[in-house]
């Protein structure tokens, strides 16, 4: 007969099983869930709502949350978590740099090009303080190198600021659609296909941001 211990182990390992199959699954079914919105979000845009893909339009305002959700959490990061706070400062200044740029529509209203002025600060005060602090900057930074968040945000930031930007070059969609289409036709096409490719890296971004801080945020200590 078999031991009470030896039942008892065997349902542990049971349980260990079962959670190492369910959480995957529900990071993936979330992912999944977050990758659905952003594309619903364009087919609203374009096919409900007719927006011209401006500041007001719901992918701007979309890749707008989404930075600035993960702008917060590693905010949160660097106030709750002093081990790492060099390094969360430095993620956080990075991605609140790229997100007053964002905002340049918003911002030209008050002077063209003023958004400079606040990234600028905010960059060189992030880059700073980790300096500063390279303690809780250099190994965490290494840390988080190990961690599958790390290469999706870096293929959500190079999605941005690398495949975005190719694809939506003039002469790549000058090319594909003629002549003869109309220009105001051509821009539209163009926007929505290069604001599209952003969303999906905002959405990189954010489902890595929130993948690598939550645990931090809830962990016991």
């Amino acid at each position: 007969m078999q031991s009470i211990n030896s039942v008892v182990a065997d349902a542990d390992k049971s349980t260990v099983k079962a959670s190492a199959i369910f959480w995957p699954f529900c990071l993936s079914f979330l992912f999944a869930s977050l990758l659905a919105l952003s594309a619903f979000a364009i087919h609203l845009d374009v096919r409900i709502f007719q927006n011209d893909m401006g500041e007001a339009s719901i992918i701007e305002v979309g890749q707008e949350a989404y930075l600035l959700i993960a702008v917060i959490l590693f905010g949160l990061v660097a106030i709750k978590d002093e081990s790492q706070r060099g390094f969360a400062v430095l993620v956080t200044g990075f991605f609140a740099t790229i997100f007053i740029r964002e905002m340049d529509g918003i911002l030209d209203a008050i002077r063209h090009g003023i958004w400079k002025y606040p990234a600028w600060l905010v960059s060189v005060s992030a880059i700073g303080y980790s300096i500063f602090h390279l303690k809780t900057t250099t190994q965490p930074l290494v840390r988080f190198t190990s961690t599958p968040a790390f290469g999706m945000i870096v293929g959500g930031v190079f999605t941005l600021l690398v495949f975005s930007r190719i694809y939506g070059m003039n002469i790549l969609w000058q090319a594909a659609m003629g002549e003869h289409l109309d220009p105001a036709i051509k821009a539209y096409i163009k926007t929505m296909a290069e604001e599209g490719v952003e969303l999906l890296a905002y959405s990189l971004i954010l489902f890595a941001s929130a993948w690598y801080t939550l645990p931090c945020l809830f962990k016991r200590r």
